[in-house]
């Protein structure tokens, strides 16, 4: 086990590999096992980890541990203390006194125990990975981790098996890609998975992962076992959170909301959309769905109330509260300017509701109506009549064939006096009608 945490005050020395090996690489695996000896040759012990500051973009190595005997006690060593190395030997400036108590610094990695056999994200190409090596370089008496060998030949490599089966391969398939093409994904492509192991997950590669799109980020999510998928979702920002659980699965979204202390879970429903959110909380227990409404904020609240008071399957279940909304007065100039005041709100920007003082249907036109007409002319007179407005009971079949049948991408829905309560869009009624 790791000793305490301190910080790290030590500056590496001018640890030294031979000038031809200065800016070549090694693999992780190649110094494991590896005997750690004094200034006469005398062995101190075996490598059994290296730790690296995580702090820069591509981590360098800031110590080893060395295993003292068969079974014997894990020591520190500092990488100050490294005079010289290569694959085959590492060499101390010091003997047995190099050898200090076990302790892990603020900002260290151990990268076998923490990085090796882990699945990470490659944020580059948006998969997940599991770890079987590390690529190092050589560079300026230090070294740093450069890549991920996440490919079957790391694998081999680590087994210790990569001598018999090169040679086999060069023998029965000498044009393989095995001996050619390494899979490596650079260090700063990567955001690690350990969930054990809070140092790991960077800042930096968090970030990158939160940029990522959402159908991307969910998929990614999918294919993670339970515990580090909570790992990679509990430290999502709130809104990559939200449209990342707009994008799984309905099981998944109760898996990964309850991973999430209830105000940061608040905060996830309040940035989804209404009714996304308001179809989560109605497949959460009672109790559950109760306390997560308390803590978002009452506005938002009340909006996803109003959602639940109708079946899931039908329109008024369907529907979310927020559209594109103008006046019938606005011109075209005045339309546009809502058009990106309303942008950051209103999931969809293809139609817009022409809405009367009294909350009325009173047309509809799309964003293409708007942009090509003349600034001066009307919303009055660019509107038209929605062939197929909704009642709030009518049930999913109904709205999935009057979208169909009049080709449409969105269908307001209305009270029984005619005000409009929201809008169902194409895509929803896919999913219900796809998923259930």
């Amino acid at each position: 086990m790791p000793g305490p945490t301190t910080t790290n005050n030590s500056t590496p020395g001018p640890s030294l590999a031979p000038p031809q090996l200065e800016g070549t690489f090694l693999y992780l695996s190649e110094l494991l096992g590896l005997a750690a000896r004094g200034p006469s040759g005398e062995k101190l012990g075996s490598i059994v980890d290296l730790l690296a500051d995580a702090a820069g973009a591509y981590p360098r190595v800031s110590a080893l541990r060395v295993r003292q005997g068969t079974r014997g006690e894990v020591r520190r060593v500092e990488w100050a203390d490294v005079q010289e190395w290569d694959s085959r030997s590492l060499r101390l400036r010091r003997g047995a006194e190099a050898l200090g108590p076990l302790q892990l610094h603020t900002s260290e990695i151990p990268l076998a125990q923490d990085v090796l056999d882990r699945q990470i994200v490659d944020t580059d190409d948006a998969k997940v990975e599991r770890v079987n090596d590390l690529h190092l370089l050589r560079a300026r008496g230090e070294l740093r981790v450069a890549h991920v060998d996440v490919g079957f030949r790391g694998l081999v490599r680590r087994m210790g098996w990569q001598e018999l089966v090169d040679g086999l391969v060069r023998r029965f398939r000498p044009a393989s890609t095995y001996l050619t093409r390494e899979k490596l994904v650079s260090w700063k492509h990567v955001q690690p998975l350990a969930a054990g192991s809070p140092r790991v997950r960077l800042d930096v590669a968090r970030s990158a992962v939160a940029e990522m799109h959402p159908a991307d980020l969910a998929e990614i999510l999918e294919d993670l076992d339970r515990r580090e998928r909570a790992v990679l979702f509990r430290g999502l920002p709130v809104e990559a959170a939200a449209d990342a659980l707009e994008e799984v699965e309905p099981e998944l979204q109760r898996e990964l909301l309850e991973t999430l202390e209830p105000g940061k879970a608040a905060d996830v429903l309040e940035e989804m959309q209404a009714d996304d959110a308001a179809d989560l909380l109605a497949d959460l227990p009672k109790e559950e769905s109760a306390e997560l409404l308390a803590e978002m904020e009452p506005s938002e609240a009340r909006e996803v109330q109003q959602l639940l008071a109708y079946g899931e399957d039908t329109a008024g279940g369907l529907m979310n509260p927020e559209f594109l909304r103008l006046e019938p007065q606005f011109s075209a100039a005045q339309a546009l300017e809502q058009v990106r005041s309303q942008a950051e709100t209103v999931p969809h920007l293809h139609d817009a509701f022409v809405v009367g003082p009294d909350g009325k249907l009173a047309g509809v036109l799309s964003l293409r109506d708007i942009i090509v007409a003349k600034p001066e002319v009307l919303v009055l007179g660019l509107m038209h009549e929605h062939p197929a407005p909704l009642n709030p009971d009518d049930p999913v079949r109904q709205v999935a064939e009057q979208a169909a049948k009049y080709n449409l991408f969105s269908l307001p829905v209305q009270d029984a006096n005619g005000r409009l309560l929201g809008v169902v869009t194409v895509d929803d009624v896919l999913e219900k009608v796809l998923h259930g």
